[in-house]
């Protein structure tokens, strides 16, 4: 069977740890430089006027070069961008100067200081080329540098020369990969644009190899009388292992930025004798385990390339980190399992001072308890820390918080005694229990932790008579608790369920038949839902707040095996759930294009060969409700899993896993982010829109052997995936690791989401003119685009709040027609517009309304 193929199908029926082994996957795009630059007096070699300074880097700007020194364990390297042919004297300077200084006090002559020295967000070159101007900018992870070319300047004059780099290529995606000892320098595929009558129109073109080392720019039929715009971006990317195996299992961000990760170690340093962990920790040393390790806790800066605090948290022996949540206050609050007998305890819950696993004289060992623990912002201290579990085996997979900062956690026990409350859905395990079955039947467990821990708030078993696991928890804006996770329980507890689907598994040669009750022709019917056969069945359960009321429970699959480890929840009450299928009938309402489905007569000899990646929301009601549903992945023996889910601001949904397809979905591929599998299994990610009506990305991120993401953490901009890779070259650059430390690494990674400005404009002729006080003006615009807009009124430049108004949720298609509301024009003045779309991107519409 394959390798991939058996751990997925064997996941639930460990029964001490589960997933005990350390493996691998990489990074991604992550981080960048620093948003300010500074003049250069002294600081470095003379020639470069303006540096700006990264953790492990330094990047240099000249009138005809710029330098990208880099530090990583395979040693220093510098990358000149030598731009051939350019006027040597151009007037570089600082453009957006910001409110903050910089000082150098070196040495103890006040001669030799320099202070009040000025910093900016960007710096231009003036007339690099006759017409043709340079700004370089930051945008919070990413470097950019923009070509200015002039109404009748050439384009065809820019030639950059990469020296210092092995090799470069254009990527079949337009990006440029320079290819360099230690990593890769990636830029994505450069946008050309112009700006006319207040429209951005993209202009065709992207990167041409002018030589082995020398880049050009293609461009496309464009207006030479107006200005064109070219746009590259760099991107960057980071391992994170020690000289052992480490897994990261979960990622959270925090309200300002930071990242957080946890996951399981090996490693009791990182290379050259440097160890893991930072100064001033609540562990700092590692402590032991030989199946899983010690669980740990790291918090970076947006960057990647900082390490806030790296501290491990266990006992003597096996513990790991499955679970993160994180607080206003920067609190990681995680959860997982343990056999460690002195793992450390803090204001635990009654009971959870010590470990509940009996000792199993077989493994030597005890079986494992699940485990709660809340680490403070720097991660010195435990707020608490807690035991959960029974006699038997447990574990938890899932923790999320309310509004409050209780902590809500799921998993699966084996216990008969593991710990309920007297309100408890469930007061005792369903699954049958003797001195054979124990191992292979357990439940879900759903438990509350006040805040600050100590009380046990609610707690429950859920489940049926075979084996059920909960993986993944999440819990809304009006703290609404939802759980998904995987059953093969016939008599798992169903109310207000999606459909009812009764079969038995059909093994060719046999007359089992399979029988399906309110599926009609592929249309999804109310009722209950009931798992008739053998095989396993992902479900989603919803609480009312305080466990009041439960929503709706409810299987979700078809007549083969179907699983699910994630979940999310949007403040609508709808949530999203992801996993992996081998059924052919599993629900898949979405025909998105290139996004294929490859369970296709999926069954050999009986046995399924193929695994899709599911991703299906479940929308808000009295009853469980399929808001869309897509199956998707690769064919031919392949496996596809889906373990992370996350939503950003906007309700774009975005999920992560692993694929040893071949053919596996790919589109739109940013930042590192590949178009062809790299090696046995990569990890992916794939980003939908907020109806699921199209893709915004997908693709694959790996190298030449394994790699998966098992999460996935999304902001505004960019989403982070964390896995594990045993992958030498998978690729980096600028990261707090460039290389491969251990026998495998965790990997942190972040792709931008670039959506280019609202592509508008207006339907008034003209735009410019002068209105009278008084008078009011009807505006309307026209885009291309990803919906919503936002509009913003300016008046002489700056924001009108009267004049906010949010647009409607259009299809983003050409010619889309948006209506503002008339703005009354009050005063005398300049009105003007800036349109922002949910990708964060913004446009303004330089004509103006002039006011007398």
């Amino acid at each position: 069977m394959n390798r991939g193929l058996k751990k997925i199908l064997s996941a639930g029926f460990a029964a001490a740890l589960v997933a005990l082994a350390a493996s691998a996957q990489t990074a991604m795009p992550f981080g960048g430089l620093p948003l300010y630059f500074e003049t250069n007096h002294g600081q470095t070699d003379p020639s470069m006027p303006f540096l700006a300074r990264g953790r492990d880097s330094r990047f240099l700007i000249s009138p005809a070069e710029a330098r990208i020194v880099l530090r990583s364990a395979a040693g220093p390297a510098t990358v000149r961008m030598q731009f051939v042919g350019a006027n040597p004297r151009a007037h570089v300077h600082g453009a957006a100067e910001l409110p903050g200084k910089i000082n150098y006090l070196t040495g103890n002559d006040p001669a030799h200081w320099h202070t009040g020295l000025p910093l900016f967000a960007k710096v231009r070159v003036e007339e690099m080329y006759p017409g043709i101007g340079l700004v370089y900018y930051g945008n919070e992870e990413h470097l950019e540098y923009d070509f200015e070319i002039a109404p009748g300047a050439n384009p065809d004059a820019i030639r950059i020369h990469f020296d210092g780099v092995d090799k470069i290529a254009v990527t079949p995606q337009g990006g440029l990969v320079l290819s360099l000892n230690g990593g890769e320098i990636q830029q994505l595929r450069p946008v050309l644009y112009q700006t006319v009558n207040g429209v951005r129109r993209e202009i065709a073109g992207g990167y041409r190899l002018a030589d082995a080392h020398t880049v050009a720019f293609s461009v496309g039929s464009y207006d030479h009388s107006q200005t064109l715009v070219i746009d590259p971006v760099l991107s960057f990317s980071t391992y994170f292992g020690g000289n052992s195996g480490d897994i990261a299992w979960a990622v959270k961000l925090d309200t300002n930025g930071f990242v957080y990760i946890a996951g399981q170690t090996f490693s009791s340093q990182f290379a050259n004798n440097v160890p893991l962990s930072t100064p001033g920790v609540f562990q700092p040393n590692y402590q032991g385990g030989s199946l899983a390790g010690d669980a740990f806790v790291a918090k970076f800066d947006h960057s990647g390339q900082n390490l806030i605090y790296f501290t491990y948290l266990g006992g003597s022996d096996d513990d790991v980190a499955y679970a993160l949540a994180v607080d206003a206050a920067g609190h990681a609050y995680v959860a997982g399992a343990t056999d460690s007998t002195n793992f450390p305890v803090v204001n635990a819950i009654p009971g959870g001072t010590n470990i509940g696993g009996t000792f199993n004289q077989y493994a030597r060992a005890y079986l494992s308890d699940a485990f709660v623990a809340e680490l403070d912002g720097d991660g010195a201290n435990l707020i608490y820390s807690t035991y959960l579990g029974g006699s038997a085996a447990d574990a938890a997979y899932g923790i999320a918080l309310d509004s409050s900062n209780d902590a809500y956690v799921t998993g699966f026990t084996y216990s008969t005694n593991f710990p309920t409350s007297t309100n408890a859905f469930q007061k005792q395990l369903a699954a049958t229990n003797s001195a054979f079955s124990s191992y292979f039947y357990a439940n879900a467990f759903i438990t509350e932790i006040s805040a600050g821990g100590g009380t046990l708030l609610y707690s429950t078993f859920f489940g049926g008579t075979n084996y059920d696991a909960g993986r993944g928890i999440a819990v809304d804006g009006s703290n609404y608790v939802y759980v998904t996770g995987f059953t093969d329980s016939t008599n798992f507890p169903t109310t207000n369920a999606i459909y009812q689907v009764l079969y038995q598994t059909d093994f060719p040669g046999t007359t089992n038949q399979v029988v399906l009750t309110n599926l009609v022709n592929g249309s999804l019917l109310n009722g209950a839902m009931t798992n008739m056969g053998n095989a396993f069945d992902a479900f989603v359960i919803k609480f009312a707040p305080s466990f009041s009321e439960l929503v709706y429970s409810t299987f979700l699959g078809g007549t083969n095996n179907d699983q699910a480890y994630a979940i999310a929840a949007d403040n609508n009450g709808n949530a999203y759930v992801t996993g992996w299928t081998v059924s052919t009938n599993f629900p898949n309402t979405v025909t998105i294009t290139n996004l294929q489905n490859g369970l296709t007569n999926n069954l050999t000899y009986g046995y399924a060969v193929v695994t899709n990646v599911f991703l299906t929301q479940i929308t808000n009601g009295t009853s469980a409700g399929i808001g869309y549903s897509a199956v998707f992945g690769g064919t031919s023996f392949a496996i596809d899993v889906g373990y992370g889910v996350a939503l950003d601001p906007a309700g774009n949904v975005f999920v992560t896993g692993g694929t040893s397809s071949t053919n596996f979905p790919v589109l739109n591929v940013p930042g590192y982010l590949r178009a062809t599998n790299s090696g046995n299994s990569d990890a992916f990610v794939t980003a939908f829109n907020t109806n699921a009506t199209a893709l915004l990305y997908s693709g694959y991120l790996g190298g030449s052997e394994n790699d998966f993401g098992y999460a996935i953490a999304v902001d505004t901009n960019s989403a982070y995936i964390v896995g594990q890779t045993v992958s030498t070259d998978f690729p980096t650059l600028n990261a707090l690791h460039s290389t491969l430390n251990g026998t495998n690494d965790a990997f942190l990674a972040a792709i931008m989401l670039v959506v280019p400005p609202p592509d508008l404009f207006t339907n008034q002729e003209p735009i410019s003119q002068t209105n009278a006080v008084g008078s009011t003006v009807e505006f309307s615009i026209n885009g291309t685009a990803i919906a919503p807009y936002f509009i913003q009124w300016l008046f002489n430049g700056s924001p009108l709040t009267n004049g906010t108004q949010n647009g409607a949720n259009i299809s983003g298609a050409t010619n889309a027609q948006l209506v503002i509301s008339n703005l009354q024009l009050t005063n005398a003045g300049i009105y003007s517009v800036v349109v922002t779309n949910n990708g964060g991107a913004t446009n303004s519409l330089p004509a103006t309304l002039g006011v007398t």
